[in-house]
């Protein structure tokens, strides 16, 4: 299973549309929809002419810059530097040719479509919906790719730099996340399919938040429901049709258990009855904590929502027990931690670090620069067989992943040089494994950044 996240505000005001096609006239987009807490939001889009509003798959990139953020550890400038190739992977579409100027195309919507939220934008921190307005890419630049009248093009070797908006970023720093499943998301088969996936999880996420009992139920009014998914018809018999062509998929997989319409005409509400594919869970996980006195329910409520987030948890509470804390309760004491899990995780992730931190400084000091090199030939050769394997353009991911793209943006490798590793190993010139061996020294020392340069 691929593991991704979604930002809950995106996932839950699906503020760009889910159909393909908009008249090309169609530049302001105004709708009403409800959250799943019942809070009402009012979204106004607003295009510019010859480039028209977001739409259809650009939410399956929306989804992928996220991750890409997530992944690049959420640089606080909200910059992240990747290709279009890799856009076009974790987005779950294709890499033929053609898929690159719909790419552009998608990127250049985002980057000129003006949303206006009012009273919907959940602030976590803050605890209250607020005003926004925003485009989700504030800048945008690339490599390659021929611009034809002003427009965006990619092409295979393209490298992006790309900052999101800073109300998507700070949400995400904030915790406002929740797991998604990007191996469900891109296997299903439409753009209406897949965000109703989302928007469902997200009322999946607060049920089991409230800790309602299995099997988790929900009830929403059709075209309340319609209009979140961004459905522009209201033709009540065609609304229904578009949400039954949704739910196939979601049935087929067992993510629903059953999909009820109650009642007739616009008065219909739609009733979701999850199934057990919806809530996958680790069972030893749970074992851990029921151990401890921790209500079953309790423990998969919180195994599903922090997946294994919850083992720094259990490792506090175990070391507070070693230490001879006196713990009355134990599941009571354990559960309080639990929902203290975002610093909990936090504090493990900083010690880490630190203790990272500490142990190359001890070994530099002890001048243990044979078993420093012994290690990073044992990383390089982990690694040797899946780059050799690879493709070029698949290599490339593992040579350059988003993370390592930002750091040696760091070390002061410019957007021109990171496109030059990308085509020396996509040209054959330098071999993927080389590149890569290359590319990790770099990260590692100074003279290391030299020797890559080398090579471009």
């Amino acid at each position: 299973m691929l593991r991704g996240h979604d930002e809950k505000n995106v996932a839950s005001l699906i503020f760009v549309p889910t159909q393909e096609r908009l008249p090309e006239d169609m530049l302001r987009l105004e709708r009403i929809v409800f959250r799943p807490s019942g809070q009402p939001a009012r979204i106004v889009c607003v295009g510019v002419a010859d480039i028209g509003l977001a739409r259809g798959s650009d939410n399956d990139l929306l989804v992928a810059l996220i991750n890409t953020y997530i992944e690049a550890g959420c640089p606080a400038d909200g910059v992240i530097t990747t290709t279009a190739y890799a856009l076009l992977k974790l987005a779950g579409l294709d890499t033929g040719g053609q898929h690159y100027q719909a790419l552009g195309q998608g990127l250049e919507r985002m980057l000129h479509t003006t949303y206006h939220v009012t009273d919907g934008w959940f602030d976590v921190r803050e605890k209250r919906y607020t005003t926004v307005s925003f485009r989700i890419i504030d800048n945008l630049s690339r490599t390659h790719g021929e611009p034809e009248k002003g427009r965006i093009r990619l092409d295979r070797r393209s490298t992006l730099r790309i900052r999101l908006n800073e109300e998507i970023t700070k949400s995400i720093n904030a915790g406002y996340i929740k797991p998604l499943n990007l191996t469900v998301y891109q296997h299903l088969p439409s753009v209406g399919s897949r965000a109703l996936y989302r928007l469902l999880d997200v009322y999946l996420d607060e049920a089991a938040g409230r800790g309602d009992s299995k099997p988790y139920r929900v009830v929403v009014p059709m075209m309340a429901l319609a209009e979140s998914c961004g459905l522009l018809g209201r033709r009540t018999d065609h609304v229904r049709k578009s949400l039954e062509s949704m739910h196939a998929p979601l049935l087929g997989i067992g993510y629903l258990q059953e999909v009820d319409f109650i009642g007739r005409g616009s008065k219909t509400t739609v009733q979701y009855t999850y199934g057990e594919a919806s809530s996958p869970i680790n069972p030893e996980h749970v074992a851990r904590l029921t151990r401890y006195g921790v209500h079953r329910g309790v423990a998969e409520k919180y195994v599903r929502n922090l997946g294994d987030d919850v083992l720094p948890v259990i490792e506090k509470f175990e070391e507070r027990r070693r230490t001879g804390e006196k713990i009355n309760n134990e599941g009571g004491y354990l559960s309080k931690l639990l929902k203290e899990a975002a610093s909990i995780v936090e504090e493990a992730r900083v010690g880490a670090l630190r203790a990272q931190e500490v142990q190359r400084t001890r070994k530099a000091a002890q001048g243990a620069q044979g078993k420093a090199e012994a290690e990073q030939h044992q990383l390089f050769e982990a690694q040797r067989q899946s780059v050799l394997e690879a493709t070029p353009d698949a290599a490339l991911e593992v040579v350059l992943s988003p993370f390592k793209a930002k750091q040696l943006e760091r070390r002061g490798l410019s957007l021109q040089e990171l496109d030059q590793v990308r085509s020396r190993v996509l040209e054959g010139r330098v071999t993927a494994l080389e590149m890569d061996a290359a590319v990790n020294r770099a990260l590692m020392s100074p003279g290391g950044l030299e020797a890559l340069r080398q090579l471009l």
